[in-house]
């Protein structure tokens, strides 16, 4: 069983997030939610900021922010962040985003995936319709 670390599951949660479509609403309602269920969550994020696993810790905006000719959100996973939940979870790096969502709702329900935070369990559930 894969136990990870509140730090790596507040990445995966901003992985799944990514890729069901990182919705500045939906990353903002997660957003709230983690920062009301989670007390070390702020703390936290500043870290991941600072080792590059996400891309800010910032207030998010309504809206995306404008960079170049690229909207973007955040904060958001980095490119480092994908790789780094992929290499944990075992996940094939060309593994299409339906699949990798599929697996890790796969490892939760048989119980290869253990998340000790109740706050991020319940997000990853929803969000993965796991019931």
């Amino acid at each position: 069983m894969e136990k990870l670390t509140e730090e790596e599951q507040i990445v995966l949660a901003y992985y799944i997030q990514y890729y069901q479509g990182n919705d500045p609403n939906d990353i903002a309602e997660m957003h709230e939610i983690l920062t009301k269920g989670m007390p070390s969550y702020p703390s936290l994020m500043n870290e991941l900021a600072e080792e590059k696993l996400l891309n800010g810790s910032e207030a998010i905006p309504s809206s995306p922010v404008e960079n170049g000719r690229e909207k973007m959100t955040k904060p958001m996973i980095t490119n480092k962040g994908v790789m780094h939940i992929d290499n944990i979870l075992d996940i094939q790096s060309y593994a299409v985003e339906k699949d990798k969502l599929s697996y890790i709702k796969s490892s939760i329900l048989t119980n290869d995936l253990e998340l000790s935070s109740d706050v991020i369990e319940a997000y990853v559930k929803t969000s993965l319709q796991i019931q």
